[in-house]
């Protein structure tokens, strides 16, 4: 899921736009366009701030001043959910391994994101906060996507989220166990498409093995997931 040339021009010129340099301080040692590069390869590669620094011939301290600066407003790009209510959402948990252990309550050293889609093109509509590996799929939704995602009528997900009425999920029978009737065999194949567009995702080796600490593991993920909806949109 790399970016192409002019892909990563349109992603540039959109942050430039968000956040243009105003010319006060002291001067950048990176052109804005490689900014937006260094960042988006960090994601990519997940390569330390020292192998980005030798990479761009630069400190080890800008590479950190141009993330801390580039990353937030690269998240910002991912912007609020559509609002047209025909189409179907689809919504899946993660776990994202993390060296943030004050972020992480299991033993695999994990936290849980919730990603939101749209099944017919795989945009992504929304992602909510890290939360901590151990808790399940309904607990990570109500308290972070749950809060802030506008009412929508069509919001599918897997087993995992019974009990919240928002969403479709299998049917159970009187023994609790998943009714497999025909409309859980649709849902099964709405869960193939949310789980192929987290796998896009993951493309991104920082999603596999993240470095970052606090809200830079929330930057993280929704400064992938807002190139992959610009790249969905340029390819048409």
């Amino acid at each position: 899921m790399g970016l192409s040339g002019p892909q990563l021009h349109a992603l540039t010129t959109r942050l430039w736009r968000r956040r243009p340099d105003s010319g006060c301080g002291r001067p950048w040692s990176l052109a804005f366009g490689d900014r937006v590069l260094l960042v988006v390869l960090g994601y990519r590669t997940n390569l330390t701030m020292e192998q980005l620094a030798a990479l761009f011939a630069t400190t080890d301290s800008t590479v950190h001043q141009v993330t801390a600066d580039v990353a937030p407003h690269l998240a910002a790009l991912l912007g609020p959910p559509p609002t047209d209510r025909r189409k179907l959402w689809l919504v899946n948990g993660t776990l994202i391994a993390v060296h943030d252990q004050k972020k992480t309550k299991n033993y695999r050293r994990s936290v849980h994101v919730q990603i939101l889609c749209r099944a017919r093109d795989r945009r992504i509509v929304a992602v909510g906060d890290a939360w901590p590996g151990n808790r399940n799929d309904v607990v990570v939704f109500r308290e972070t996507v749950g809060k802030t995602l506008p009412d929508h009528p069509r919001l599918s997900g897997d087993g995992g989220y019974q009990g919240i009425e928002r969403i479709r999920s299998p049917r159970r029978g009187p023994d609790r166990k998943i009714i497999k009737d025909r409309a859980y065999r649709r849902i099964r194949e709405r869960r193939a498409v949310a789980e192929h567009t987290i796998a896009r995702l993951k493309d991104h080796q920082v999603l596999r093995q993240c470095r970052r600490k606090a809200e830079g593991i929330n930057y993280a993920v929704a400064g992938i997931a807002a190139p992959h909806n610009l790249k969905l949109e340029i390819n048409g």
